[in-house]
């Protein structure tokens, strides 16, 4: 059976949107949607032309449900052109891995968003398969 499903997106469920914009950008991301919440922020995409990620807050979730909300925990694999330019860009920020290289092909560095997510970010060898 296929599925009619074009696009998955995950929303990252976070208590403040600012600290993760801010380490989105280092790595080429750019808010293109916002939705104000009060004086914040409650809704966010961040998009690189080619890939985007969603954030919103417990509080605007909370708001919307009436329930409390835990913030929640993912593991991101983003895939790039560029991995030194990447680890670059990540000075400063919670490195797990600084480098591996993977069985399947690719070249990683996995670190921690500000939220505790895990981020990977893998460059791929010319040739490999997606």
């Amino acid at each position: 059976m296929q599925s009619n499903c074009q696009k998955i997106t995950n929303v990252i469920v976070v208590k403040n949107l600012e600290k993760g914009i801010k380490f989105w950008e280092k790595v080429g991301f750019e808010v293109v949607t916002s939705v104000p919440q009060g004086d914040e922020i409650g809704f966010a995409i961040l998009s690189n032309g080619k890939t985007e990620i969603m954030f919103q807050t417990t509080a605007s979730i909370e708001e919307d449900i009436n329930q409390v909300l835990p913030e929640s925990k993912t593991f991101l694999f983003v895939e790039v052109e560029d991995i030194g330019a990447i680890q670059n860009r990540l000075q400063g920020e919670n490195i797990l891995i600084e480098e591996r290289k993977t069985f399947y092909g690719a070249t990683e560095t996995i670190c921690t968003d500000p939220y505790g997510n895990w981020v990977c970010f893998a460059q791929f060898k010319e040739g490999v398969p997606e």
